[in-house]
This record gives structure tokens, sequence and C-alpha cells, in this order.
């Protein structure tokens, strides 16, 4: 097995943020909440398991995953819902890309939005979310499909 030098350069600039998400992960597997199930392309990939605490339960409660680095974390069956998945090794990527600029860029943007931009919502309008939800062929305007469908329903209310 041959691993070429971009993918090996996106590995070390990844690297820093990966050893916070494997501290992470790994932290909530040796408590039982996360259970280790695989390497998926260029992640390294955690689930969350029925033993979650309620807080943690209860922050997980509408989220399907995340990624750190090359650190995936999910709330669900990848077999059953293959684009939550497919979503976080998007995340990935992107970190093997920008490495520890990712999730400063990240936070910047979602401030960003945040801050300036009223109709739009810093978690659904972050490029970065935006850009995983294109690559996958999810809903990219998450805001103007639920106002759309906010507005049909007040129709026919």
């Amino acid at each position: 097995m041959s691993i070429s030098v971009k993918k090996l350069l996106g590995y070390v600039w990844a690297s820093p943020v990966t050893a916070a998400g494997l501290l992470y992960a790994g932290t909530f597997h040796v408590l039982g909440w996360y259970r280790w199930q695989g390497r998926v392309e260029d992640g390294l990939v955690w689930r969350t398991s029925s033993k979650l605490p309620g807080w943690l339960s209860k922050l997980w409660k509408n989220w399907a995953g995340h990624a750190i680095g090359n650190i995936i974390v999910l709330n669900c069956d990848p077999s059953k819902k293959p684009l939550a998945l497919q979503h976080e090794l998007v995340h990935v990527r992107q970190c093997m890309r920008l490495g520890i600029f990712q999730p400063i860029i990240y936070v910047i943007s979602s401030v960003g939005v945040y801050l300036g931009c009223e109709s739009s919502h810093p978690y659904w309008t972050n490029p970065f979310e935006i850009d995983a939800r294109r690559t996958v062929g999810q809903i990219v305007d998450v805001e103007g499909a639920l106002k759309r469908i906010k507005e049909k329903n007040a129709l026919h209310d």
C-alpha cells in the first residue's frame, strides 16, 4: 500500500487537530460513551453508545455527527444514514487541506455570519457546512427551505 506525498502531508498538516480529536474521542471511548467503528477513507470513526450520560445525550439530540481533524464521531448508524458519514469525511478532507487553520476559519466564519447576516444561521450558513452538504447532495439553503416550509404550512392553517 503506497501513500501519496500529498496525502501524507495532509495527515501531518491535520495532525494537531486530529490529536485533539483523538484525545476527546479516546477519553469518551474509555468511559464507554463512544464505540470504535473503524477507519473509513481518511477518517477514524467512532459512534455514540447507549451508555451516554443524560447531559451528553441531550447535546447529541439533533446532531448526526462531527469531525475533529481525522476523527469522526457519529450519532447514527452509517449504514442507515450514509450521507452523515460522507458529510463528515468532507470535513476531514477540509482539515487535511487547511490544517490547524480549519477550526479557526470555521469559528471565524460562524461568528461573521452571526454578527453580519441577519437572515442566516451561523451553523447552516457556515461555508464549511455548505461545502459538505453540497458535496454529498444534501440541502444547501437550509434556512430558505425551512422558511418556505413554514410559509406553506401557514397558508394551510
